[in-house]
């Protein structure tokens, strides 16, 4: 793993270096918020601003996306896939981020392996951003360990000066790379120059301030998640809570790791041709679950609730072995009816030590 130490300017001349041939795409301030969003160089970007309101997952998965074209012939049908992928340079992606591709990157190349999403991944060059404090208040990344990354991007940067002190020339960036293709960048570009004996002393004050500036949010620990959740599914809490749920969807729209989607085929009025288009879906929604004859198996908010929780806190972390929730804090945040998921899993944290504390 190679290493430079990058000014500001030298940074975004690296940023334009890596968008030389390359879309960029970065967190761009609209107003008080920032999106993940097209840029024409690095100058517009806002590498110091708050979380992203969505994660970067709508490029890798589109909330809408033509998978296949179709044409009949004779008595059959002949088919075309549509591809969409353009080489990317993907700029200030966070941990927490970073390890909702990974989750997205096992689900879609699990066979059988989702093409179209493979291969915006390949053509993406992603720069992550290390958080050296949580973003949101909402977030509880520090509790699940996912506020550091060490995989799944090209290069990390990590800020080795708070940009709320002191003056932005002083700032220096630690630069990181991970892949062959983010030395190789660092290694073209020429820029920085390599860490001194003051550089090295920052890095380990920037990982002792960054250690006790995430405080714990979770009343349990975040491996005894998966067990909290499957003890709590009789508890009260699901019909509780979901009494204050619209049932809009919010918290699965902005989730880093949802990745249900909904396929129909867009037909021409003669019946000659047509389009497949996927398009994502979401398990809080009230039609979710209908099936065939209209029979909808999760028809009470409480039970959509659960399956959400049940998801995010244990069911995706067993079958992958990947977290099913990065703890951004994104959905606490979007709740207009402020159901908070830390709330959720503390109360049935709380609630199953008061029963082994009455049964001891």
């Amino acid at each position: 793993m190679s290493a430079r130490i990058l000014n500001r300017d030298e940074l975004l001349r690296l940023i334009d270096e890596a968008a030389r041939d390359r879309r960029l795409i970065g967190p761009v301030r609209r107003g008080e918020r920032t999106f993940y969003e097209a840029a024409d160089r690095a100058a517009e970007l806002d590498l110091d601003g708050p979380q992203c309101v969505y994660s970067p997952k709508a490029h890798f998965f589109p909330p809408e996306e033509t998978l296949l074209t179709f044409e009949r012939k004779s008595r059959s049908f002949v088919t075309h896939p549509v591809r969409h992928e353009t080489p990317t340079a993907l700029v200030a992606v966070r941990p927490c981020e970073i390890h909702g591709i990974r989750l997205l990157d096992h689900v879609f190349g699990a066979a059988p392996a989702d093409e179209g999403y493979l291969a915006r991944r390949r053509a993406t060059f992603i720069i992550a951003l290390d958080c050296f404090r949580p973003c949101r208040d909402e977030a509880f990344c520090g509790d699940l360990g996912t506020n550091t990354a060490h995989l799944g991007f090209d290069l990390m940067i990590r800020r080795l000066s708070d940009p709320e002190e002191g003056s932005r020339g002083a700032e220096r960036f630690e630069l990181t790379s991970a892949t062959e293709d983010g030395a190789s960048l660092l290694s073209r570009a020429g820029l920085g120059r390599t860490a001194d004996r003051a550089d090295l002393d920052a890095v380990r004050a920037y990982e002792r301030s960054k250690a006790s500036a995430f405080p714990c949010r979770l009343s349990c620990e975040a491996d005894r998640l998966p067990e909290v959740a499957q003890r709590g599914y009789t508890s009260t809490v699901w019909e509780r809570t979901a009494a204050r749920c619209y049932s809009c969807g919010s918290c699965n729209l902005v989730c880093p790791t949802c990745y249900c989607f909904n396929l129909r085929d867009e037909v021409s009025l003669d019946g000659k041709s047509g389009a497949r288009v996927r398009e994502w879906d979401g398990c809080q929604l009230r039609e979710f679950a209908v099936v065939a004859g209209g029979h909808n198996f999760r028809a009470a908010p409480a039970e959509r609730l659960r399956h959400r929780v049940m998801r995010k806190a244990s069911w995706i972390a067993q079958r992958t072995g990947l977290p099913g929730c990065v703890g951004c804090g994104r959905c606490d945040r979007a709740c207009t009816a402020k159901i908070s998921l830390v709330e959720i899993l503390n109360t049935l944290a709380r609630e199953q030590d008061h029963d082994h504390a009455g049964h001891s």
